[in-house]
C-alpha cells in the first residue's frame, strides 16, 4: 500500500511538473544584423546569449541570408546577447531582461562596426569556397577564382554549373541567353552580354546566379537574373585597389578603385580600360540542294576583333541616422567593338562546271556611348523593421554601328580580277532613352513572416537611322538603297505591380507572390503610315519552399513564371546585313516568349565541404528563335520567328571539397535533355539531344602568399533548332604570388593550354547543310599585376571575409 501510495505521489508530482513545464511562458527574440557603413545585411554572424548571473553560455544561432536571426524558448530571466562576426566589434545588448507581457523581443537593426585594430592582427591561412549555394542562388567568390584576374565578368562566370560559356564568349544560363544582369542589384545600360564583357573581374566581389528570383524582382529574363557585386571599401578613411594587365597579341586592361568611408557616408570612385584583340580562322562550308543540281560554297574567314572599354564610376552612401540610407551612383563610358573580317569565296555546281571565286573583306565597327545615373532610398519606419526603398534610374547610349564591305572577283588562286568591286556602306546611329521608376514597402507581421508589395514603371524609347548605300560607278557616288535605308522609333512602356508574403513557421521557409506587368509597344517607320503595336497583360506567380533538415542540409522547391521581350533588333524588318551568302532581317510581329520554371534541390554544407544537387525543368512558349531558309538568289535568309518552343529537363551536381590544408577541388557538372522545335516554311522540324557539361577547379596552396589553379572544362554536342553545336574542352592554368604583406600580387595564367578550344556548328534544311568550322586563338598568356592600398598599417595575411577589398 504504502508502495501504491509512493508511486501516486510520484504520478501525482510528475503530471504537476509537465504542467508547469508546458504552460510556463517561452520568450522569442529577433533581430536583423548589418554592417554599419554600408547597411548590408551580415549572413553567418553568431548570435549568443548569456545568463547575467554566472556569464553561462544559454543558448545562439546564427543569422541567415538576410541577416536575421530568432532565438526562441527563452524562459523569463535577466540575460545579455552578444552579436560576433569576423573583423568586426562584438554588438552588446546588455540587459536583455525577460518579464513583460510581449513574448516576442524585436531588437530591431543591429549594426556591426568593422575592428581595424583587430583586424591587423589576424592571419587566416584558410581559403573562401569558390562557389557557394544559398536557399535561392548561387554565390561565385571571384577572388577564388585565379583564372579570372585580369579578364571580365565572364572568365569568373565559368566556375558555375548554370552557365554555359562558348569559345566566343557567349553565355548561357542553362541553356538559353535569356537573363538579365544587375550590377549591385541595379539595372546596366548596356545588353547583358555587353555588361559582362565590360566589368573587369578585379573589381568584382562576388557574383549571383539566380535561376529562380521572387515575384520582388522584373519578370524579365526568362533564365533567370545574374547579379555582379562590385568590390567597396569596408576599411575606415582612404583605400583602394589598382590593377593592370597584358596578354599575348594586344591584350592590354587595367582599372583602379578608391574608396572614402566616414563615419556617415562612403565615397567609391572607379575607372578601368580594356583593349584586347583576339584572332581567330572560321571556315563556312554550305551544301545546296537544287532539283537540277547541287551546289557547294565555302567561305574562309580570317578574324581579328578589338573590344575597347573605358568606364567611369561614382558612388555615394549617405547614412543620416541608423534607420535611413540614400544613395547615388553615375556611370559613364563607352563599349567599342571593331572587327576586320577578310573572306575567301569559292563555289562550284555540279553537274555544271561553272566556278566562281570572290574576296570579300570587311570592316565593323559598334561603339555605345553610355551614362546612368541611380538614385535610391531605404528608411526603416518603425521598430517593427517595416520598411520603404525607391530608387529612380536613368540611362542614355549614343549607338554608332558601321559595316563596310568590297566585294572583288578572282581567278582560282585569289588574284584580284575585278577593277570595280562591289562596294557596300552601312550606317546606323542611334540612340536610346531607359527611365525606370521602383517603389517597395515591406510590413513586418511578426518575427516569422513579413508581406512584400510594390510597383514599378519602366520606360524604354530608341530611334534607329539607318543608311544603306552602294557605290555606283557610273555618278561616281553613294547611292541609298531605297529598300533599306529607313527610320524607326522603337518605344516600351512595362507598368508593373506585385505582392508577395513570406514565412517561416517549423523550420520550413516559403515565399508565396503574385506579379503583374502590362507592356506597351509601338515601332513606327517615320514618315510612313507602318505601325506595329503590341499591348497585353501578363501574369507571374511564384512560390518556393525550403526546408533546414538539420544544421547542415537544406531542401528546396521553387516555381517561377518569366518573360523575354524582343527588342528593336529583332524586330527591324529591314534587313542591317548582308553579303554574297547570307542577309538578316528582323520581325516587327514578334511576341513576348513566356517561360515557366520550377526546380527541386538539395544543399549540405560542413565546414569546408559542400555537396548541392538542383533538378530543374524549363519550358517556353512562343520562343523566338532565327531560321533559316534559302530564297531564289541562293542566298541564306535569315528571319526571328515565334514559331518555335522548347523544354529542357537537367540535373546540376556540385561539390566542394577541402583534401588538405593546401589543396581544395571543386566539381561540378549539368545534365541536361533539350528539346526544341519550330515551323520552317510550314514543316516543323524538331530537334532533341541529352548534352552535359562538366568542370574541375584544382586550387593548390603552397603556402599563404602563393597559389596554383588548374581549371579544365568539357561540354558535349548540344542541339539547336536546325543542327548542333559539337563538343569542345579546354584547361585554363594560374599561378598567384603575393608580397609587400600581401598588398601586391602577381597572376599569371595560361587559357586554353592545349589548344583544344575549337567547335563546328551544323543547320539542316529541307535543302541545305551549312558547316561552321571555328578555330579560335589559342593558347593566350596573361600576366597582371595588382596593388592594394589603405590609410592604415594593415598587417592582415590572406583575410578574406564577404566585405574583402
Amino acid at each position: 500500500m504504502k508502495s501504491l501510495n509512493f508511486h501516486l505521489l510520484i504520478l501525482c508530482f510528475w503530471i504537476g511538473s509537465s504542467y508547469l513545464m508546458a504552460s510556463e511562458t517561452k520568450w522569442t527574440v529577433t533581430g536583423v544584423v548589418i554592417e554599419q557603413q554600408t547597411n548590408e545585411a551580415i549572413p553567418n554572424a553568431t548570435v549568443s546569449i548569456f545568463s547575467r548571473i554566472d556569464s553561462t553560455l544559454i543558448t545562439g544561432g546564427i543569422t541567415n541570408n538576410d541577416g536575421e536571426f530568432s532565438i526562441q524558448k527563452l524562459v523569463d530571466g535577466e540575460y545579455h546577447l552578444k552579436i560576433s562576426f569576423m573583423g568586426y566589434k562584438d554588438f552588446i545588448v546588455d540587459p536583455l531582461i525577460l518579464n513583460a507581457s510581449e513574448k516576442i523581443i524585436n531588437l530591431g537593426t543591429l549594426r556591426l562596426v568593422q575592428d581595424v585594430e583587430a583586424l591587423s592582427e589576424i592571419v587566416v591561412t584558410s581559403n573562401n569556397i569558390a562557389i557557394k549555394n544559398s536557399v535561392d542562388r548561387q554565390v561565385i567568390n571571384v577572388s577564388s577564382n585565379l583564372s579570372a584576374s585580369g579578364g571580365t565578368a565572364i572568365d569568373a562566370l565559368r566556375l558555375s554549373p548554370s552557365l554555359q560559356i562558348d569559345p566566343e564568349g557567349n553565355v548561357k544560363l542553362r541553356g538559353s541567353s535569356d537573363f538579365i544582369v544587375l550590377v549591385n542589384g541595379k539595372p546596366t545600360s548596356l545588353q547583358s552580354g555587353d555588361v559582362l564583357k565590360q566589368i573587369p573581374a578585379n573589381t568584382i566581389s562576388k557574383i549571383e546566379v539566380i535561376t529562380n528570383p521572387s515575384v520582388k524582382y522584373n519578370a524579365e529574363g526568362g533564365a533567370g537574373i545574374i547579379n555582379v557585386v562590385l568590390k567597396r571599401g569596408y576599411q575606415s578613411g582612404l583605400n583602394g585597389m589598382i590593377n593592370a594587365s597584358i596578354g599575348t597579341k594586344d591584350k592590354y586592361a587595367g582599372d583602379v578603385t578608391i574608396n572614402l568611408n566616414k563615419e556617415k557616408a562612403s565615397y567609391s570612385i572607379g575607372l578601368d580600360w580594356r583593349d584586347y584583340t583576339t584572332t581567330a580562322n572560321n571556315n563556312y562550308y554550305r551544301t545546296l540542294f537544287n532539283e537540277s543540281n547541287t551546289h557547294y560554297a565555302s567561305m574562309l574567314q580570317d578574324r581579328s576583333f578589338t573590344d575597347s572599354n573605358l568606364g567611369f564610376r561614382f558612388g555615394i552612401d549617405y547614412n543620416p541616422n541608423e534607420n535611413t540610407n540614400i544613395s547615388y551612383s553615375f556611370h559613364t563610358g563607352y563599349n567599342k567593338l571593331h572587327a576586320n573580317i577578310l573572306n575567301t569565296n569559292s563555289g562550284y555546281t555540279i553537274p555544271e562546271s561553272n566556278e566562281e571565286h570572290k574576296y570579300n573583306p570587311f570592316y565593323l565597327s559598334q561603339k555605345p556611348t553610355f551614362f546612368t545615373n541611380n538614385i535610391g532610398f531605404t528608411k526603416i519606419i518603425n521598430e517593427r523593421n517595416d520598411k520603404i526603398t525607391a530608387n529612380i534610374y536613368y540611362s542614355y547610349i549614343d549607338y554608332e554601328f558601321i559595316n563596310n564591305q568590297l566585294s572583288y572577283f578572282t581567278d582560282e588562286n585569289q588574284v584580284i580580277i575585278d577593277p570595280s568591286p562591289y562596294q557596300l556602306n552601312v550606317l546606323n546611329n542611334n540612340n536610346s532613352n531607359d527611365l525606370r521608376l521602383d517603389a517597395d514597402y515591406t510590413n513586418v507581421l511578426s518575427d516569422k513572416s513579413d508581406l512584400e508589395a510594390g510597383v514599378s514603371y519602366h520606360l524604354y524609347s530608341r530611334f534607329l537611322n539607318l543608311i544603306y548605300s552602294e557605290f555606283d560607278y557610273n555618278s561616281n557616288d553613294w547611292v541609298n538603297h531605297p529598300d533599306y535605308t529607313n527610320k524607326y522609333n522603337f518605344d516600351e512602356s512595362v507598368y508593373s505591380t506585385y505582392l508577395n508574403l513570406n514565412s517561416s513557421v517549423l523550420g520550413l521557409t516559403t515565399s508565396v507572390g503574385l506579379r503583374m506587368e502590362y507592356t506597351d509597344r509601338l515601332l513606327k517607320r517615320k514618315g510612313s503610315n507602318e505601325e506595329y503595336h503590341y499591348n497585353k497583360a501578363n501574369f507571374f506567380p511564384g512560390v518556393s519552399l525550403s526546408k533546414n533538415i538539420n544544421d547542415q542540409s537544406i531542401l528546396k522547391f521553387a516555381l517561377t513564371s518569366r518573360i523575354n521581350r524582343p527588342d528593336e533588333y529583332y524586330m527591324n524588318p529591314y534587313p542591317e546585313f548582308q553579303d554574297d551568302y547570307f542577309y538578316s532581317e528582323g520581325n516587327p510581329y514578334l511576341i513576348p516568349e513566356i517561360i515557366r520554371n520550377s526546380e527541386l534541390g538539395y544543399s549540405y554544407n560542413k565546414d569546408q565541404t559542400s555537396f548541392t544537387s538542383n533538378l530543374y525543368y524549363r519550358t517556353t512558349k512562343h520562343k523566338i528563335e532565327q531560321k533559316l531558309t534559302v530564297e531564289d538568289d541562293g542566298k541564306i535568309h535569315t528571319i526571328f520567328h515565334n514559331d518555335s518552343g522548347d523544354k529542357a529537363l537537367g540535373l546540376e551536381l556540385m561539390g566542394n571539397i577541402k583534401v588538405n590544408n593546401w589543396w581544395n577541388i571543386n566539381v561540378n557538372a549539368n545534365l541536361f535533355y533539350y528539346d526544341i522545335w519550330a515551323l520552317v516554311e510550314e514543316i516543323k522540324v524538331k530537334n532533341n539531344d541529352f548534352s552535359w557539361n562538366t568542370q574541375m577547379v584544382n586550387s593548390i596552396h603552397f603556402n599563404p602568399s602563393t597559389s596554383l589553379q588548374v581549371i579544365g572544362y568539357y561540354s558535349s554536342q548540344t542541339a539547336w533548332s536546325q543542327g548542333y553545336l559539337s563538343d569542345y574542352y579546354f584547361f585554363d592554368i594560374a599561378f598567384k604570388k603575393q608580397f609587400l604583406n600581401n598588398r601586391l600580387s602577381i597572376n599569371l595564367q595560361l587559357k586554353d593550354a592545349l589548344q583544344s578550344l575549337n567547335y563546328e556548328l551544323t543547320t539542316n534544311t529541307n535543302n541545305m547543310k551549312l558547316v561552321g568550322d571555328f578555330n579560335n586563338e589559342s593558347p593566350i598568356l596573361l600576366f597582371n599585376l595588382s596593388y592594394t592600398f589603405s590609410n592604415y598599417n594593415k598587417k592582415t595575411r590572406d583575410v578574406e571575409t564577404k566585405f574583402d577589398m
